[in-house]
């Protein structure tokens, strides 16, 4: 009835139906967008023996640590080559992408002062970083794959400058 009086004014079911609508949709495209990016992961979920990027926005790094000389034994020599790795797990990756933008950017990277500008830099994409799998050879040493996902991390990287 208050249609027929009033046309223009909606009442608070209609608006409530839209509210409705709209949420809907938003959650439908979170949905469809967070689909797309573990499908997009997965694509090379498969590839744990590339150095560096396997595509635009994903730099791989492989990492391996020994154990510790004198140490004896399946369980402690697995043990310590893990804390090993997890040890030096930053530097190597840190080591990795550095060499990875000298080649990128066909330069050298020789000079402790870039190196120190360029990991200043390369903090951000810490928090980026994911271990993907790790697993041990048979020289009881330990390797972890760690992945890098940013979008179009590969021109970032290509584009960082140091004065």
């Amino acid at each position: 009835m208050l249609k027929w009086i009033f046309p223009n004014v909606q009442t608070p079911s209609m608006d409530f139906s839209k509210t409705v609508a709209i949420i809907a949709l938003w959650l439908f495209i979170i949905l469809v967008s967070c689909t797309h990016d573990q499908s997009y992961i997965k694509s090379f979920s498969n590839d744990i023996t590339t150095q560096g990027f396997l595509n635009d926005n994903c730099y791989q790094c492989i990492i391996t640590a020994k154990p510790d000389p004198g140490i004896e034994g399946l369980v402690a020599s697995r043990e310590s080559a893990h804390i090993n790795v997890m040890k030096s797990l930053e530097k190597q990756w840190y080591d990795a992408l550095i060499n990875a933008i000298a080649q990128l950017q066909g330069k050298s990277v020789t000079d402790s002062s870039f190196q120190q500008c360029l990991l200043q830099q390369l903090k951000q994409y810490s928090d980026n970083k994911v271990i993907v799998v790790t697993y041990f050879n048979e020289d009881f040493s330990e390797t972890a794959v760690v992945r890098i996902y940013e979008k179009r991390l590969q021109q970032k990287l290509a584009t960082l400058r140091c004065k």
